[in-house]
């Protein structure tokens, strides 16, 4: 009877222990939100702004007169005049959140059902760059993990790293400025569904290679060939040398009211895996696509479509995926709501037996953005209706609510997570049930200062028949509460 006491107490410290951060942080943002949200409006100058790819940030107003732009904290470790046409910028992140999920495996799997932990990410940058287009960019990372019961710290955790080292050469060619970018970098393009640094992870993704680029005054052109860098916990990251990933991306900048991105990608990967017809081998792959977006008024809209095909373990490959949505800003009401909807398609394979692999390969995109922040379903062998609202009580705050639901392409195939992963194979026997399940997802976002941003979160998936029939069928919920500091 003593030693259940002594347990009991036991596991009430240690839930008491992981609610610490959640608590730490939560003070933290009501102080943050006193501190900051009396803010005055700032005047029409130029002053920091940060990027989801760092390497795109520019502070070279910071040579002007000190009048002529918003001054900041960390003016004094940007822009540093180190030699005569050279500059020096320092910058970095940290990020602290803490994840609550339970039954993301549907009930199945090893480990307990619910884990609640805190994921830690800080990079720091030094950008040093002349003016005639010569720089140097290198980026280090510390990613850690703490109170994890449920494993998978690889995906999770790099104790200290290089994270982006490149060399930019700017260069006249055919009279048009062009910029050849070598080492490991940064890709990302598009609406990010199939090439993506996938901020939402603890580690975010590069590649090791060659980019080059030019801007037109219509149109940026890109061209790459790179391979993806793998993460290695304990000793320093390498690049997967079984993959070859080559692209050929273009933007018609256009106005407002249309722009276009057609692109071209190659992706040959030699790490033996399964086709959809069970056949092992690598394969080749060829994706020809196009997106179009536009604003016109208080309405927005998109498309993206994309063909694919090559070969997988002999087979040949013929996959597809397609997208479309838009949405209406009631840009004069109170909290200015949206109301959209949004369509994702990606193809499956229909007969598990007849030497043509269709299910869409998603590459390396943010599926999290796109089918729910659980990252249960992925782009392959899906339908997805999502439905949103988003409002905006005040310039800091925004929150916005999503409904999903998601059906299986084909009832043969299998469901895919978000990282391409296959989670739960089709239901024994072949045929079964196409619906995989609905997800709300609830989201709000406090921007307390261009420095600062607070994210809170929750997330539930409601199971559909192909879950019930092909194996244990929990809903599974996740709860994240995230705070980011940028300079």
């Amino acid at each position: 009877m003593g030693q259940e006491v002594v347990q009991k107490e036991r596991l009430n410290t240690m839930e008491a222990t992981k609610k610490v951060p959640v608590l730490l942080l939560a003070a933290l943002v009501v102080v943050l939100g006193f501190v900051f949200d009396a803010n005055a409006a700032e005047p029409a100058k130029p002053g920091p702004k940060y990027h989801n790819l760092r390497y795109n940030e520019d502070f070279s107003y910071l040579g002007g007169p000190s009048e002529s732009y918003i001054k900041d904290t960390w003016d004094s470790i940007k822009w540093i005049e180190i030699a005569d046409d050279w500059y020096l910028t320092l910058g970095g992140q940290a990020r602290l959140r803490f994840e609550s999920e339970t039954d993301k495996s549907f009930g199945g799997g090893t480990g307990p059902s619910q884990d609640a932990f805190v994921l830690q990410r800080y990079f720091i940058h030094a950008d040093l760059r002349r003016t005639d287009g010569l720089r140097f960019f290198l980026q280090g990372k510390f990613a850690h993990a703490n109170y994890r019961d449920k494993g998978g710290l690889a995906g999770l955790e790099d104790h200290a790293d290089v994270h982006q080292g490149f060399m930019d050469i700017t260069t006249p060619i055919y009279g048009q400025s062009a910029t050849f970018r070598l080492g490991r970098q940064e890709l990302q393009y598009g609406a990010q569904r199939l090439i993506s640094p996938l901020d939402w992870g603890n580690l975010r993704r590069t590649f090791d290679g060659i980019k080059v680029f030019t801007d037109l005054e219509d149109w940026r052109l890109d061209a790459f060939a790179v391979r993806p860098v793998l993460n290695d916990r304990r000793n320093l990251d390498d690049e997967d040398e079984n993959i070859d990933f080559y692209g050929l991306y273009s933007t018609w900048k256009g106005t407002k009211a249309l722009s276009a991105d057609f692109y071209f990608l190659l992706l040959k990967n030699n790490n033996l895996a399964a086709n959809s017809n069970g056949i092992t081998g690598r394969r080749t792959l060829y994706t020809i696509g196009n997106r179009l977006w536009a604003k016109r008024g208080n309405w927005d809209w998109e498309t993206e479509t994309a063909a694919q095909f090559g070969t997988f373990a002999g087979d040949r490959v013929r996959a597809w995926m397609a997208t479309a949505g838009g949405g209406y800003t009631f840009a004069d009401a109170t909290w200015k709501p949206r109301i959209g909807v949004l369509y994702d398609y990606a193809s499956g394979d229909r007969d598990p037996a007849d030497g043509t692999h269709s299910t869409f390969n998603q590459h390396f995109p943010l599926g999290h953005a796109w089918f729910g922040y659980l990252d249960r379903v992925g782009r392959s062998n899906i339908h997805d209706i999502k439905a949103q609202l988003k409002v905006k009580p005040s310039e800091k705050l925004t929150a916005w609510a999503d409904f999903h639901t998601f059906f299986a392409d084909q009832d043969k195939d299998a469901l895919y997570s978000a990282g391409g992963g296959k989670l739960r194979a089709a239901p024994a026997g072949g045929a079964g049930s196409h619906k995989f399940g609905h997800e709300l997802d609830l989201t709000m976002k406090y921007a307390v200062d261009k420095h600062t941003t607070v994210l809170v979160g929750w997330a539930h998936f409601w199971p559909g028949g192909f879950i019930e029939t092909s194996g244990d069928d929990d809903s599974p919920d996740l709860f994240y509460a995230q705070i980011e500091y940028k300079f």
